[in-house]
């Protein structure tokens, strides 16, 4: 019999010692492809960078504080992750088509479309761009903003590096 009443395999291993392990071994599997990425394994060299993000539909008061231009930190503010160096703003509008096909474009208001170009130092992997805190430059990438007077979010729409 390979399990007798004891609740052993062959005698001599508990069928719940098993479970557990095979537990472990999971949990172990999962951190090490959570945390053993490429993104931070194959960093080549520091390099400074200039990135543009589009944050879209904010009121005029927001794109005031984007002005004010400054540091930019992590959620926490405990790491400096660039400078806005500049802030372009047009008014926000909406793609709607009309019921023989043609494509509109109507604008929204009092609502804004800004380009927000910042400076920043990273490093530069095989793949990819990273800034210190690990956030993962990339075009199409919805990142967080956070600046002493405002805080959102909007998507990099370019990637340069400066060096």
């Amino acid at each position: 019999m390979i399990i007798d009443e004891k609740g052993k395999l062959f005698g001599k291993v508990s069928v719940v010692d098993i479970a557990i392990v095979c537990v472990i071994i999971a949990v172990i599997a999962g951190l090490l492809v959570r945390y053993g990425s490429k993104i931070t394994g194959a960093v080549e060299s520091e390099k400074n960078f200039r990135y543009v993000m589009k944050i879209e539909r904010i009121r005029d008061c927001s794109v005031a504080a984007l002005e004010k231009k400054g540091a930019l930190t992590d959620k926490r503010s405990e790491k400096n992750m660039g400078e806005i160096v500049d802030v372009v703003s047009e008014p926000a509008t909406a793609e709607s088509t009309t019921a023989d096909g043609r494509v509109t474009y109507a604008e929204y208001p009092e609502r804004n479309t800004c380009y927000v170009t910042i400076d920043a130092h990273g490093k530069e992997s095989d793949e990819n761009y990273i800034l210190d805190d690990a956030t993962e430059l990339s075009v199409g990438r919805v990142v967080d903003l956070y600046t002493k007077y405002i805080k959102t979010s909007g998507m990099i729409v370019s990637v340069e590096v400066l060096d």
